[in-house]
């Protein structure tokens, strides 16, 4: 830009100097006569000139009407002349772009370019700035190598048109990425070759590797894989490690990248006297134990930091949240050993104020402070606001939750904490006709509060009619029945099943009761939880088609029968949501008893567990399994028909059809059986392309599974695989479609690779 102003000025004071002997006396102008121009108006260029007919001129101001015409970016040539009093501008205007073709592009797209072109000036229409055009040329050239086409090429040619126009041509050459051929690491004693690729980005993939990327060079990739070399021999004692130089080269074609990493180790230093001195109240065995070294340990750099945290977390629980920690290292040369000094000053102690609950729009106050684990006029702890943040993500009727704290005008020690919560629809009317690949036609109504007139309470009233049942349910739960954190709740239910419809063993049953429940916390992650209740179940059978195991049963226990039941749970949960969670586990193990007095007693042993670990802020890498078994007391040799277990279709094992796997009746239709067991691996990710859709999410899956008599064999267990995505509905239940393929079916097993379910899944 200044070389641009600087020309300006030198040919406007040679045109100024060309001029003197033209205009040297002052005049009055009688006209002001333009030549030159082809598509400026006129009118453009008399705006733009500081003088007007009529003006007194003299020589003077001529450097200012050349300066004036050049920054309207319009000319490339300006000459001033007198022709008696009248003022004649000769103009040479600047080519306008008639028009931009792009060719050779395809890696970056044309409309990409040519909106770079825009924002730079270079348009069609617009004045020719080459200055501007060079410019883009370079950027997309460095556009290119950036993506390692290090054999680009971008060249411009300029063709005249009519009207004193151009065509801009621009050509590309993309030419091919360059790949790493070669990644070569020298100066290393302490560790082998093979040892320090293996922590890189940066080298050339495997034979099995048809995917990877890792052999596209990129600076920014290299850099961070020179940190993590020099992470790897700090934490390994390694102080004065470093990387001397890197040389990265190009083959001659350009396609081949070469990098050469030189390393300087320096020598191994071990851990020397450790002292740990703090003003604070916490017993210096404690903070001792803190220290994650010992004296004559390999020095980790690693381990320093896990030290600072859990000292500085150690006084943040009592209140000291801006405590500072000052480590001094002393090197012992000689020795080759880390002396430790650790200064833990307290600070000041913080304590909340007041908590502010915003963004809630249909849930009390209250619902969200009794989550609180951080509780106002206490001391701030980072731990108990982190506890809370997951408490409150954990309800079902909240989509997210975000903790920031404020300084307290006029005080030292004091802060407010604001919790932001964003609602998601709790209050769901449902009314429909649907399909169910196994229940076929159905028609259902609910009413359903997740967040019962905004105190987090849940009452749900629902029925159902299709071909295999007939459901009627009213249950009402209070997480808070006592303010201990007690839950209460109950169930009241009416179920009519036709199991013939649903291609298991041909009966009929019809089933009404009802149960209390109670939750009581035992922990933040742990809770039991025990229900009973009493139900009565009449079955009917066909002495045709139904099959004999439960003719066998009912002439044993007759078709009636009234139970006393009773459930008792132990639930560990560390998730960090209910809905889609990204890291924790949840495990269960329930037992199931039909007591005595019943007309028929039995136990069920469940066991549920779900392990969530994050691969990346938007991928979880999941594992989710179940193992249930159940058996007869006293009179009852066997678990009731009624209660097997059965499985195959989502929720289990999906590409098999929906309960048809496991032990077959003297009929030839699945049964179920007393113990079952299924397992799934799974990574979870956002949809691709709709990323940003609340509540989707899709994976990829291995199940596997199956039910069984009495006893285990892994031969018989059936594996599958797939792709599953799952979509929270406005309706505030979970559709599921899978397609899934099985690995090891068998001639007689039922498959079906597209499957869907609409509610809860496992």
């Amino acid at each position: 830009m200044m070389i641009k102003k600087t020309l300006q000025l030198s040919v406007a004071s040679c045109l100024l100097a060309a001029s003197q002997s033209t205009l040297a006396a002052s005049f009055v102008l009688q006209d002001i006569e333009i030549k030159g121009l082809e598509r400026v108006a006129a009118g453009t260029v008399l705006s733009n000139l500081p003088v007007a007919v009529g003006d007194q001129y003299d020589d003077r101001m001529s450097a200012k009407m050349v300066s004036t015409l050049y920054k309207t970016g319009l000319f490339e040539d300006i000459n001033l002349s007198k022709r008696g009093n009248i003022l004649v501008v000769n103009v040479k205007e600047r080519s306008a772009v008639g028009e931009i073709n792009l060719s050779g592009n395809h890696i970056i797209e044309s409309k990409a370019i040519l909106e770079a072109l825009k924002r730079a000036g270079v348009a069609k229409g617009r004045p020719l700035n080459k200055a501007a055009l060079a410019r883009i040329q370079k950027e997309i050239k460095q556009q290119y190598l950036a993506r390692g086409n290090y054999a680009a090429d971008v060249k411009t040619d300029l063709k005249p048109l009519a009207r004193n126009r151009l065509a801009v041509n621009i050509k590309i050459k993309e030419g091919k990425v360059a790949r790493i051929k070669k990644v070569r690491i020298s100066g290393n004693k302490a560790f082998p070759e093979s040892t320090l690729k293996a922590l890189l980005e940066t080298g050339v993939p495997g034979s099995l590797s048809f995917f990877s990327n890792r052999d596209k060079y990129s600076k920014q990739k290299l850099v961070g894989d020179l940190d993590k070399l020099t992470a790897f021999y700090k934490d390994r004692g390694y102080l004065h490690f470093e990387v001397a130089s890197t040389q990265v080269s190009l083959s001659k074609d350009k396609r081949s990248v070469f990098v050469n990493i030189n390393l300087h180790e320096g020598d191994q230093y071990r851990v020397g006297k450790i002292d740990v001195a703090s003003n604070s109240a916490v017993p210096q065995q404690k903070l001792r134990r803190l220290v994650h070294m010992k004296q004559g340990q390999v020095f980790s750099q690693q381990a320093l930091e896990k030290t600072r945290k859990d000292l500085k977390s150690q006084v943040g629980k009592q209140g000291f949240a801006f405590s500072k920690l000052r480590i001094t290292p002393q090197i012992d040369e000689v020795k080759k050993a880390v002396n430790l000094s650790f200064q833990l000053d307290k600070g000041q102690r913080t304590y909340v104020r007041r908590i502010n609950i915003r963004g809630n729009y249909r849930s009390k106050d209250e619902v969200f402070r009794r989550e609180m684990r951080q509780l106002e006029s206490s001391w701030f702890s980072k731990e108990k606001v982190a506890r809370s943040k997951i408490r409150i993500q954990r309800l079902p009727f909240i989509e997210s939750v975000n903790i920031t704290t404020s300084p307290v005008a006029g005080t030292r020690d004091q802060i407010d904490l604001d919790v932001t919560v964003k609602e998601r629809s709790s209050n769901q009317f449902t009314a429909g006709v649907g399909y169910s690949e196994n229940d076929g036609l159905l028609f259902n109504v609910g009413l359903s509060q997740n967040n019962f007139m905004g105190s987090g309470k849940s009452l749900s009233i629902a029925a159902e009619n299709s071909a295999s049942s007939k459901n009627l349910r009213i249950s009402y739960n209070n997480p808070y029945h006592t303010v201990d954190g007690i839950g209460r709740g109950f169930n009241i239910f009416y179920n009519k099943t036709n199991a013939d419809e649903a291609d298991i063993s041909d009966y009929q049953s019809d089933a009404y009761g009802v149960d209390v429940n109670y939750t009581i916390p035992l922990s933040e992650d742990d809770s039991l939880r025990f229900s009973i209740g009493g139900e009565h179940r009449e079955i009917k059978i066909s002495e045709t088609s139904t099959p004999d195991h439960i003719k066998q049963f009912v002439i044993d226990h007759g078709k009636t029968y009234n139970q006393l039941l009773g459930t008792l749970s132990y639930i560990h949960d560390t998730r960090n949501r209910s809905l889609f969670p990204s890291k924790g586990q949840r495990q269960s193990l329930a037992v199931e008893i039909g007591f005595p007095g019943s007309d028929l007693q039995f136990y069920k042993l469940k066991y549920r567990g779900r392990l969530y670990q994050p691969i990346t802020d938007d991928i979880t890498f999941a594992v989710k399994g179940r193992v249930s078994y159940g058996k007869g007391m006293g009179d009852s040799k066997q678990l009731p028909f009624y209660e097997n277990f059965y499985a195959g279709g989502i929720g289990s094992v999906r590409g098999f059809d929906h309960n048809s796997l496991g032990p077959r009746d003297s009929n030839d239709t699945p049964k179920g059986g007393n113990l079952s067991t299924t397992v799934t691996a799974e990574v979870q990710f956002p949809v691709p392309f709709l990323a940003d859709v609340k509540g989707l999410r899709a994976s990829a899956f291995v199940d596997g599974g199956n039910v069984f008599d009495d006893k285990f064999d892994a031969d018989e267990m059936r594996y599958s695989a797939g792709l599953s995505m799952t979509w929270m509905t406005p309706l505030g239940a979970p559709l599921t479609v899978s397609y899934s393929k099985p690995f090891n079916a068998k001639d007689d097993d039922e498959t079906s690779q597209v499957q869907f379910s609409l509610g809860a899944t496992f």
